[in-house]
């Protein structure tokens, strides 16, 4: 014997529903169409070198006597790598051209405008290397190491000129 349906009105919601398909288009439309609209117009922006200086920070009673002494300054140092040669560059002074000899560049005379400043300015420990995408890694390493055996530990690396 079987029961008979139930009378009820209020049956639950989910016999009276059923299987609902989700209509995922608008949902694509934006993934296909706008996400990639959207990303194309982006603006990147272009990191270039921005030469400055600050005047020395002083402390306490130095006064103008500690500003004087260069052992106690620090320079904005800057080797620009070239397809001519290698270029030093200090706050506010250019040292001349550093020409290739038979296609190599001549570390051997940066090293010794290295060490000069690091006599001068014995505090000074960075420098920024500015490369021009003509020139080598190995090319770039090897400098790297000519200014790390000049005791220049901090060195930034900054793309070609604009």
């Amino acid at each position: 014997m079987a029961f008979q349906p139930s009378k009820r009105k209020d049956k639950a919601l989910s016999t009276l529903v059923g299987d609902v398909d989700i209509d995922i288009t608008p949902v694509m439309n934006f993934l296909v169409i706008l996400l990639p609209f959207l990303v194309s117009m982006a603006v990147f922006t272009q990191i270039a070198v921005i030469n400055f200086s600050l005047p020395p920070a002083t402390e306490e009673g130095e006064g103008e006597a500690g500003a004087q002494n260069p052992e106690n300054q620090t320079l904005d140092i800057s080797i620009a790598l070239t397809d001519k040669g290698i270029t030093v560059t200090g706050t506010g002074q250019v040292m001349p051209l550093i020409p290739k000899r038979d296609g190599q560049y001549d570390l051997i005379a940066l090293d010794r405008i290295l060490r000069a400043i690091k006599m001068q300015y014995p505090r000074q420990e960075d420098l920024v290397l500015i490369i021009e995408p003509e020139v080598f890694y190995d090319d770039v390493v090897h400098v790297m190491d000519i200014c790390r055996d000049a005791q220049f530990p901090n060195i930034g690396l900054s793309g070609g000129f604009q």
